[in-house]
């Protein structure tokens, strides 16, 4: 379904934006401003990943298009580099679709072959081939790489025309095989081959598979996502992160399945926020909202009983508001004082946008029957981990029953 509009000011136009910010998944917006503490959860258990990733094809697909963008076929200025990139980019995803147009996960799916994404797998996957030590440098961004590279490349290519031997092609030809430049180690990549592009596909090969789960276990050690790959762990039928921490809770180490139960008390707290808030909205009246209010007012001191200031000094989180109105709330629920909660929840929202954008404080315009605003559960990225996850354990079976 496509929307469009005719707005005659400024005020209208933002007026349709709110509405349509409504519309987006579920879970995905933060009204309350609780995003630090879900991010920094995240982060812990789930290095590397986000919400915005789709397929661990691209922890490859990005690093071989970078590497070759320093190889000269690009030129030396990092601008037109970087807009080779977009395009080479563009290329392999009409690629992607060229061998499997029903496959999910392929980036600009929408819009291929035509248009393009504003959001571009090295964009979106940068964090995690860092992270992964996929790229040997966890502080430099792409643009950096490209210029300094260029540089390196462009340093010995001199020094070796003012000093031809014999072998100088091939050291030049060596540095280019193995994704390092005049001896800066750049790349940690599984056998790179120049024919990569020919057959392109989603899935991972079984070689592919195998090296990131190696490299993903030995640079994420001590994590959530590290055990589960490390053990195999199926996790294709967990369908959250609650359900999750009861299957592993015994399994884990002591500090993992610590951080696990805080992250799911937190999860208890915000939620009951959340289902405030959308009762606030509706003036009562959510169904919705109703019926998960029910059961959870049964039991209001078990739910609101995470330990906030673990939480934050666990996680290294320094954010005195925040910490605040998450410890307003959860003495008002432990205590039964639901409307000082909802005033906590309507002030909250109300600081983080100011009175005119806040949603509660224009609850006619923004209440659409049977909706429902401002996330739910939250999963810590347990679902976006689970696609790379169970990415790498498809290709390693497929390739097992071939």
């Amino acid at each position: 379904m496509q929307l469009g509009w005719i707005d005659f000011s400024k005020k209208d136009r933002q007026k349709v934006l709110d509405v349509m910010n409504l519309l987006q998944e579920p879970g995905t917006v933060d009204e309350l401003g609780i995003g630090i503490v879900r991010d920094a959860f995240a982060n812990y258990f789930f290095p590397g990943t986000s919400t915005i990733q789709t397929r661990a094809k691209y922890l490859l697909i990005v690093p071989y298009l970078l590497k070759e963008a320093v190889d000269g076929r690009y030129g030396k200025d990092v601008n037109k580099i970087i807009r080779s990139i977009d395009a080479a980019e563009k290329d392999c995803g009409i690629r992607l679709l060229e061998k499997d147009s029903s496959a999910d996960g392929i980036i600009g799916k929408r819009v291929l072959p035509k248009g393009w994404v504003a959001r571009k797998p090295s964009d979106i996957y940068w964090n995690g081939i860092r992270t992964y030590e996929i790229f040997r440098s966890k502080d430099l961004s792409i643009k950096e790489y490209l210029w300094l590279a260029t540089q390196i490349k462009d340093k010995k290519t001199k020094l070796l025309a003012g000093n031809r031997g014999d072998d100088s092609a091939n050291s030049d030809k060596d540095d280019q095989d193995t994704g390092d430049i005049g001896g800066f180690h750049f790349w940690n990549l599984p056998t790179y081959r120049e024919d990569w592009k020919d057959n392109l596909q989603i899935e991972l090969t079984k070689e592919e598979a195998e090296y990131l789960q190696r490299q993903i276990i030995k640079s994420t050690e001590g994590t959530l996502l590290a055990y589960i790959l490390k053990n195999n762990i199926r996790i294709s039928e967990v369908e959250n992160f609650l359900l999750l921490t009861k299957m592993l809770k015994a399994q884990v180490d002591d500090e993992i399945a610590e951080m696990m139960q805080l992250a799911c008390d937190f999860d208890y707290l915000v939620y009951m926020a959340r289902v405030r808030y959308n009762m606030i909205l509706s003036e009562g009246k959510s169904d919705a909202a109703q019926a998960e209010w029910e059961w959870l007012s049964k039991d209001l001191k078990r739910f609101s009983s995470v330990d906030l200031k673990a939480v934050f000094d666990r996680l290294g989180i320094q954010n005195p508001k925040t910490f605040v109105f998450l410890t307003q709330i959860q003495e008002c629920f432990k205590e039964g004082r639901i409307e000082d909660a909802d005033t906590c929840i309507i002030k909250r929202e109300v600081s983080l946008k100011g009175i005119n954008r806040a949603k509660l404080s224009r609850r006619k315009e923004f209440y659409i029957p049977g909706a429902w605003v401002g996330g739910g559960w939250l999963d810590y990225r347990f679902y976006d981990a689970g696609r790379i996850i169970n990415d790498i354990y498809h290709a390693r079976e497929v390739s097992t029953f071939v």
